[in-house]
């Protein structure tokens, strides 16, 4: 039977990606796996944010002292899903690289990420994250269909 027995979540607060760490919480539940929920907190270019198309423009930037009340509303989810060892991390740097270097860093053998931007134009142009992990990654990389909270 095929196992997963290190999960690894990666957010930024948005409600897309809460519903990624609660299902990587769930998984973790299920297969009794170790579960790191993972924040990059990074900045966006300043180009990027006069981007004249409003698509373009809304890039979310977290702060490092954004990541921490981030971590802590993933670990109440986690905690109601009952996810049985939970790690909080806060890593510098652009969210797919942090999330792909988290397999070997952390021993992962799951990544799990929100499909969100994988259908825009932006998405298409620069990447999404999603996108971005699921062909960088060493590692299983979950995609959670995060269209039920019309947020994509």
């Amino acid at each position: 039977m095929h196992t997963y027995t290190s999960i690894a979540v990666g957010t930024d607060g948005s409600p897309t990606s809460l519903m990624a760490v609660r299902a990587a919480a769930s998984l973790a539940r299920v297969y009794g796996a170790d579960l790191t929920v993972i924040c990059a907190h990074y900045t966006a270019s300043g180009s990027m944010l006069n981007a004249t198309n409003a698509e373009l423009s809304q890039i979310e930037i977290v702060s490092d002292s954004d990541a921490e009340h981030i971590l802590n509303q993933a670990a109440s989810i986690a905690e109601e899903e009952q996810a049985p060892r939970v790690t909080l991390v806060a890593q510098p740097g652009q969210p797919a690289s942090v999330l792909v270097e988290a397999a070997q860093k952390f021993g992962v053998d799951l990544l799990v990420v929100g499909n969100k931007g994988m259908r825009s134009l932006a998405g298409r142009i620069f990447g999404n994250v999603g996108g971005n992990v699921a062909k960088k990654s060493p590692v299983d990389v979950l995609l959670v269909d995060t269209r039920a909270e019309g947020h994509n």
